[in-house]
């Protein structure tokens, strides 16, 4: 059943499902199945409703906005979010993702990441530099080998040289500005308007 599960999935979501899992996407078990959860800011509306309508077939209900309550700033914030329904599907990527509940770098990425993933996983958990023209990935929920790892596939797949920044307790990885024009040629046809600024 697993292999013929995962082929209902198009090349496009499979991809999208990588630089979503790289990012702050995540998979949670829900009855006998996984399902795959996407919760961003209220800024990000534009790009929630774009993975919403990459998997038209996987989900039950449309996006909807989530207030929280901040009882320390005494604000109040909006979310917007959905999940795909929970099917077969998603245990061939909980099983490459995720080791228990902990979210992990397969040891196979570099035969995983592609130009449209790069491009999730940066809209989900990269940024500009203000100061330079380099990026960031934010990668501090993952090991220093698994980073290094990633800094690896960057490399092979993609030319891209990296460096591991460590500020205030975090990791992340850094892409220089000598970089930044190749990164953002990768990627760009898939950013989406609302992230334009990300880019060059």
């Amino acid at each position: 059943m697993g292999s013929r599960e995962v082929e209902k999935l198009n090349k496009h979501q499979k991809e999208i499902i990588i630089g979503k899992l790289l990012g702050d996407g995540c998979l949670e078990t829900n009855g006998l199945y996984p399902r795959l959860k996407i919760d961003q800011t209220r800024a990000q509306k534009e790009y929630v409703f774009w993975l919403y309508r990459k998997f038209p077939l996987l989900v039950g209900r449309k996006p909807f906005k989530i207030k929280f309550f901040d009882k320390r700033m005494n604000k109040s914030y909006y979310h917007w979010r959905f999940s795909t329904k929970s099917l077969p599907v998603f245990k061939h990527w909980q099983k490459l993702f995720y080791k228990g509940k902990t979210k992990i770098i397969p040891k196979n990425i570099s035969n995983l990441l592609t130009p449209l993933s790069l491009a999730v996983w940066y809209m989900d958990d990269g940024y500009r530099r203000k100061d330079c023209r380099g990026v960031y990935l934010c990668t501090s929920a993952y090991t220093i080998p698994e980073q290094k790892l990633l800094q690896e596939t960057l490399l092979r797949v993609f030319s891209l040289k990296s460096r591991l920044h460590y500020a205030a307790g975090y990791v992340k990885i850094y892409i220089p500005a000598d970089c930044t024009e190749s990164f953002c040629k990768i990627i760009n046809k898939y950013i989406i308007p609302s992230f334009s600024y990300k880019l060059l």
